[in-house]
């Protein structure tokens, strides 16, 4: 077979491939990106972040203070281990990094993470949250929340597909108020995630002897669904949820499979 030079639109991809890669390849020193657990950003504004309506909040002691700066250095600790050493988290990192960011995006290089393609950022949270994914701030990872390194992973890589998601699926309006959009990315994170492997369920006392995933992800979804201040009722959620599951259950991209 003769030889034939490489076409613009191969070189163009085998590019993006070759620089979202190296992006994610440790610099010589070997360092890890510094630890900046007492840096204030967004996240403390946001809705999730605050308590309910009359909830009093009580101040912090300084054991609280320490408590809360142990729990940081962990997470973060745990964090920039994973961007190195998890395969599930390393691939999803790359192929986030292969597609444009949002507009409103706060660029990842002026966080504590600017090696990777958005801010991970960890920080206290109330009992209810895990982590969170936002267009604007990238991750949050909640650093009281994680039992294991292993539950920290899962979480990231389920906020890493709403990550993907949100920059590669077009939506009308905000992804917010799209319930079915919100339904979707959802079915797919809890899907693909490892967040309802029958271990995960066995410690929240979750299992059943067929179709264990399949019951996992639509309960995840639809309670994450019906948690959207958009969303009228828990009817309604699983409505949503059941019209759009067969499509998005699904659609494993940008995986092969299910692992």
């Amino acid at each position: 077979m003769s030889h034939t030079e490489d076409s613009p639109g191969f070189k163009r991809e085998f590019e993006r491939w070759r620089s979202a890669i190296t992006s994610l390849v440790p610099t010589s020193t070997g360092r890890s990106s510094p630890l900046r657990c007492d840096e204030q950003n967004k996240w403390e504004d946001g809705k999730i972040m605050q308590p309910k309506e009359g909830e009093a909040v009580p101040e912090k002691t300084e054991a609280d203070l320490k408590r809360e700066a142990k729990e940081c250095k962990r997470c973060e600790k745990w964090r920039d281990d994973l961007t190195k050493e998890s395969p599930i988290v390393r691939f999803l990192l790359q192929h986030i990094a292969l597609l444009p960011p949002p507009p409103e995006a706060i660029p990842a290089s002026e966080s504590s993470t600017p090696n990777l393609p958005l801010p991970i950022t960890c920080k206290p949270c109330p009992p209810t949250l895990a982590g969170g994914y936002s267009s604007t701030l990238g991750i949050l990872l909640c650093q009281n929340r994680f039992m294991s390194k292993g539950h920290m992973e899962d979480a990231l890589s389920h906020e890493l597909i709403h990550a993907w998601d949100g920059r590669r699926f077009e939506v009308k309006g905000e992804w917010g108020k799209d319930l079915r959009a919100h339904a979707c990315t959802e079915i797919r994170a809890e899907n693909l995630s490892g967040d309802c492997a029958w271990a995960r369920e066995f410690t929240r006392r979750n299992w059943a002897w067929t179709k264990q995933q399949q019951v996992c992800v639509r309960r995840r979804a639809i309670l994450s669904v019906a948690a959207n201040p958009n969303c009228k009722s828990r009817e309604e959620a699983e409505r949503v949820v059941n019209e759009v599951w067969e499509s998005c259950s699904a659609d494993t991209r940008p995986f092969d499979e299910i692992y």
